[in-house]
């Protein structure tokens, strides 16, 4: 009975240990990188998604410390009001970017609302935008590769 019980005890301690390892690998896997790129199409890294708050990728100035004026990720992002930079500090995109380039191999959806709902405005494969239409130029809210 010894023997039943201690196995049953290393096996839970295995799978807890196991768990633990498929979670943070999931929580690392889900964080978007975020990077602040500057002005110009060519400062969009490779297999990024690369937004900027004026038109012919202008980085724009920062709104009271609260926005960027441009930045990349190479992930969905579902509420851009509360994005990440290097520091601490939350910063967020939302319903300010007049300019767009998707520098990876899939399409990209950009989305009026926070976790992908409202008008959706979808560009191709490395295709970039200097200038958004009126219809969703300073709304978007959300991104995702589809």
């Amino acid at each position: 009975m010894k023997r039943s019980t201690g196995m049953t005890v290393r096996l839970g301690l295995g799978v807890a240990a196991a768990t633990g390892l498929i979670l943070s690998a999931a929580a690392s896997a889900s964080a978007a990188s975020v990077v602040s790129i500057g002005h110009g199409a060519g400062a969009c890294p490779e297999s990024f998604v690369c937004l900027w708050s004026e038109g012919n990728f202008i980085e724009g100035k920062f709104v009271n410390y609260a926005k960027f004026g441009s930045f990349g990720s190479n992930q969905n992002v579902g509420d851009m009001g509360k994005l990440r930079r290097e520091s601490s500090i939350d910063k967020g995109m939302q319903d300010v970017t007049s300019s767009v380039l998707n520098n990876t191999g899939s399409s990209i959806c950009f989305y009026e609302h926070n976790n992908y709902g409202g008008l959706e405005f979808k560009i191709g494969p490395r295709e970039h935008w200097p200038s958004l239409p009126s219809w969703i130029n300073d709304k978007i809210s959300s991104f995702k590769y589809c």
